[in-house]
């Protein structure tokens, strides 16, 4: 798996790591924060120093429906935890009605402290907008499966981090999750923010449909480049071997008598052509490994385009889903909210009181 993990970080490198520089010359953005947002609806958020939303993207099929008539960037965080509660409420994925509301949040940045920061603002924020509302809701941290947490430990990262890592591993066909667990906070939030500018989001729906038919395509390239990979490291450790015996033969050339330096001269020669022969055997596999590297690529590229074509489909019958869901609960909805307006100042202390309760 090691050599493996090579390939990737190869590729990876070749193909993404230019657009990350750039991306990490920006000083602000290497501050900003990863927010998830779980209600079901699940949004994920990249917010910047001055909480303002730079990065809005839905994590599950219910989340594409919140979003997908509601715009989120450029909005400061409490404005867009705001809306997104708001609409919640009017497709009913909040309901009313219940006793008790609870959302999930969570936010890593490369400053602990920011991350912290942002993850308790966010909260704040949300419990605002249901004290706002009148209704009993209240944001909690985010809890973990106990398979996700060892899974976390597994690669020697946090919870938070393993989700940022896996949901750029989703926009990004070059990138493994044994590779991102290795780049930084900021790495992983500029290929979030570059897959969405340029629109490479597969629907939710069509999301393990795609990923399968992506391992699929793996499968078929890797085990073939990493033979190519074995190959070139083998030739490449005996390279060094004869470079270090074409060393020492010509320092013994260098001291030999006149009588024995033809003979070390044909040795001399013998390395030169196996030191060549090798050499050009690596070009050769490298021109394989390339070859391969960019019909993956390709492949990969055309397995992208053709989700994407399917996904535009779906996010008009998405956007109908909206526009439904908000048609059958529109009237509850105003008089829960009529009802609500009697009686806010008595639920006020009320809805504090619990919100402050929490775990």
């Amino acid at each position: 798996m090691k050599t493996m993990k090579w390939i990737f970080s190869f590729i990876f490198i070749l193909g993404g790591l230019f657009i990350l520089a750039s991306c990490a010359q920006e000083v602000s953005a290497q501050d900003d924060t990863y927010v998830t947002v779980d209600i079901n609806p699940s949004v994920e958020l990249i917010v910047n120093p001055k909480e303002i939303v730079v990065y809005a993207n839905p994590l599950n099929e219910d989340g594409e429906v919140l979003l997908a008539e509601i715009d989120l960037i450029g909005l400061h965080m409490d404005e867009a935890l705001d809306l997104v509660i708001q609409t919640a409420i009017e497709l009913g994925y909040i309901d009313v009605d219940a006793e008790e509301t609870f959302v999930s949040v969570s936010a890593i940045s490369r400053n602990s402290e920011m991350g912290e920061k942002m993850r308790e603002r966010a909260k704040e924020h949300i419990n605002n907008a249901f004290k706002d509302r009148v209704m009993m809701g209240r944001a909690e941290d985010k809890g973990y499966t106990p398979e996700f947490l060892a899974e976390a430990e597994s690669y020697g990262v946090t919870p938070g981090f393993l989700f940022l890592a896996k949901s750029a591993v989703l926009v990004d066909d070059e990138l493994t999750l044994e590779v991102a667990v290795t780049l930084t906070v900021e790495e992983l939030q500029a290929l979030l923010k570059d897959a969405r500018s340029e629109m490479r989001t597969v629907a939710q729906a069509l999301k393990d449909e795609f990923l399968a038919a992506r391992e699929e395509l793996r499968n078929v390239y890797l085990p073939q480049l990493e033979a190519i990979t074995a190959q070139v490291e083998a030739k490449e450790a005996e390279l060094v071997t004869l470079n270090e015996t074409l060393t020492l033969k010509q320092t013994e050339l260098a001291e030999a008598l006149e009588e024995n330096k033809a003979a070390i001269e044909a040795e001399i020669a013998t390395i030169e052509a196996q030191i060549q022969t090798l050499t050009d055997e690596i070009t050769v596999l490298q021109a394989d490994f390339d070859t391969l590297h960019t019909e993956l690529m390709d492949q990969l590229h055309a397995l992208r385009e053709e989700f994407l074509e399917e996904s535009q489909a779906l996010r008009a019958q998405i956007r109908e889903m909206f526009q439904y869901r908000k048609a059958v609960h529109q009237q509850n909805v105003e008089e829960f909210f009529a009802a609500r307006d009697a009686m806010r100042e008595q639920m006020k202390e009320r809805i504090e009181n619990w919100q402050k309760n929490r775990p």
